[in-house]
C-alpha cells in the first residue's frame, strides 16, 4: 500500500500530451531507460508524459494497432474487410516506462487510467476520430502484466514468436510476448463489427483496399497475351517477368486502381503465392518464398514498355474477357494525362458500354485534330454511328468516318465556329427549298 507521500502522488498525478520542445528530452528517456530503447513510431501516434507537480513520473507512447493479430482479430469478430478499413480505431501502448527512482504502489495503473480517460479525446483531436480499443504487448519473462490488469485489460493470449527481419519475410525470435486489449467503450466491439458504423465514426473508416481476386488459372491466361512484349532489360537474372508485371498492372486498372506504382506495389502485395508463381516470378533462394514486386519495379516498367504494343496486348486482353468488339456507338474524347507534364491522349470508347476501343497521343506542339481520323480507322466498324464534340466537328474527320471506315457521324456546332454554323444553315435551307411543295 502506498504511504501518505505516495499517495499525495497518486491523487496529484496528472497527465498531458508531451509538447514539440519536449520530445527530445522524452526520446533520450526512453533510449535510456526503457528495455525496448526508443524506436520511430507507426503511422498516427501520440506521447503522454504523467507528471506530479510538474515533474515527470511515468511516459507512454501510443502509435497506431498491430495490422494483424489472430487472438485480437478473433476477439473483435470482425472480417478481413472490416479489419483493413477499421484498424485506425484501434491504438498500440507501444512504450510504457516508469521513471527511475520515480516509482511507488499503484502508479503505473493510475498513469494507465488516467491517459486511457482521454486517448480517444485527444485522438480525435490530432487525427479526426476517436480510439475504440487499446492494445499491447508485454514480455513475460519480465513482466507480469500487473498495470495493465489493474486497468481492466484483458489477455488474450501469446503472440507466434516472429519479428519482422524484412519487407517480405518474418524471423522466429523464440520470445512470444503476451497480448492485452482493453475495450474504450461499452459498444466498442459492437461498432467495430457492426456492418455500418454510425456516421460519427464513419469518417475515421479507411477506404477500402483494391484487391486482386483474379484466380492464379485466370492470371496465367491473362499473361499468355503480354507474352509477346519484348523484354527491354538485358540478362536473364531477373525476379519479375515483364509479362507477369504487365498482367498486375491491367488486372489493377480493371479493379479500378490508377494512382500510380505505390499503389500497384499495393497491390501486388496482397497476391498469394500461387498467384505469384503463376505470373512467372522468382522464389527468394534465402526466405523460399516468391516476394511481390515493389514501387522502383513498376517504375521502370511503365517508363519502358511502348505504348502502341502494349496498347495493342490491353485490347487482346479485353477480347479475351469480354469477346470481341462490336460497338454501334463510338465516343471520342481528347484529355491531358495526369501527372504527365502536358501529354495529351485521344481516347475511343464504346458508348453503350464505356468499353475502352484505342487511344493516340497528342504528338507534340500539336493538337487532337490530327490524331482523331487516325484512331477513327483503327476501332471504326461498318455501321457503327461516331460522336465528337465540338473540335473535331473537322471535314477530314467526317470524310475518313464515311468513305474509309462506313461510319455515320453526330457532330457538334458551337457558336466560336460561325462559318460552319452558316455552312450548315444556308444547306439547310436549300433542302428544305428542293423539298418543298
Amino acid at each position: 500500500m502506498p504511504d501518505s507521500r505516495e499517495q499525495q502522488i497518486l491523487e496529484g498525478l496528472e497527465i498531458r500530451l508531451v509538447r514539440n520542445d519536449e520530445q527530445a528530452c522524452y526520446e533520450r528517456f526512453i533510449e535510456e531507460q526503457h528495455y525496448l530503447k526508443s524506436a520511430p513510431l507507426v503511422g498516427e501516434q501520440l506521447r503522454y508524459v504523467a507528471e506530479y507537480k510538474g515533474e515527470w513520473m511515468a511516459l507512454l507512447s501510443w502509435n497506431a494497432g498491430s495490422y494483424h493479430l489472430a487472438d485480437r482479430d478473433g476477439w473483435i469478430g470482425w472480417s478481413d474487410a472490416q479489419r483493413r478499413v477499421r484498424l485506425p480505431f484501434v491504438a498500440n501502448n507501444s512504450r510504457f516506462l516508469i521513471l527511475e527512482g520515480k516509482g511507488c504502489p499503484n502508479l503505473a495503473s493510475r498513469a494507465m487510467k488516467l491517459c486511457l480517460q482521454r486517448l480517444s479525446d485527444d485522438w480525435k483531436a490530432a487525427y479526426g476520430h476517436g480510439i475504440l480499443v487499446a492494445e499491447s504487448f508485454v514480455d513475460p519473462q519480465l513482466f507480469r502484466g500487473t498495470a495493465y490488469k489493474a486497468c481492466g485489460w484483458m489477455l488474450l493470449g501469446k503472440t507466434k514468436g516472429y519479428a519482422r527481419a524484412r519487407r517480405e519475410y518474418y524471423t522466429e525470435h523464440n520470445a512470444p510476448k503476451e497480448l492485452y486489449v482493453r475495450t474504450l467503450r461499452p459498444d466498442s466491439l459492437e461498432l467495430l463489427r457492426a456492418e455500418q458504423m454510425p456516421a460519427a465514426w464513419r469518417g475515421g473508416e479507411l477506404e477500402p483496399r483494391v484487391r486482386c481476386r483474379t484466380k492464379a488459372a485466370d492470371l496465367g491466361s491473362i499473361r499468355g497475351i503480354f507474352e509477346g512484349i519484348e523484354d527491354y532489360r538485358t540478362g536473364t537474372n531477373w525476379s519479375y517477368t515483364i509479362s507477369g508485371l504487365l498482367t498486375l498492372v491491367f488486372c489493377a486498372t480493371l479493379a479500378g486502381m490508377s494512382s500510380g506504382q505505390r499503389d500497384l506495389a499495393e497491390y501486388a502485395r496482397d497476391l498469394s503465392q500461387g498467384q505469384l508463381r503463376v505470373l512467372g516470378f522468382r522464389r527468394n533462394r534465402k526466405t523460399g518464398r516468391i516476394p511481390a514486386p515493389g514501387e522502383t519495379t513498376f517504375f521502370r516498367l511503365l517508363k519502358q514498355i511502348p505504348p502502341e504494343k502494349l496498347q495493342e496486348k490491353l485490347l487482346a486482353c479485353l477480347d479475351l474477357l469480354l469477346g470481341p468488339a462490336a460497338p454501334r456507338l463510338i465516343i471520342i474524347d481528347g484529355k491531358e494525362l495526369r501527372g504527365s507534364q502536358g501529354l495529351q491522349l485521344v481516347s475511343a470508347f464504346c458508348g453503350e458500354t464505356g468499353r475502352f476501343l484505342g487511344a493516340r497521343a497528342v504528338e507534340e506542339k500539336s493538337n487532337e485534330i490530327p490524331a482523331a481520323p487516325e484512331l477513327i480507322k483503327e476501332c471504326a466498324k461498318d455501321g457503327a454511328m461516331l460522336l465528337v464534340d465540338a473540335l473535331h466537328s473537322q471535314n477530314k474527320l467526317a470524310r475518313t468516318s464515311v468513305q474509309e471506315c462506313g461510319v455515320d457521324y453526330f457532330m457538334t456546332v458551337k457558336k466560336n465556329q460561325p462559318a460552319l454554323r452558316e455552312t450548315l444553315r444556308t444547306t439547310r435551307e436549300s433542302h428544305r427549298e428542293s423539298f418543298s411543295p
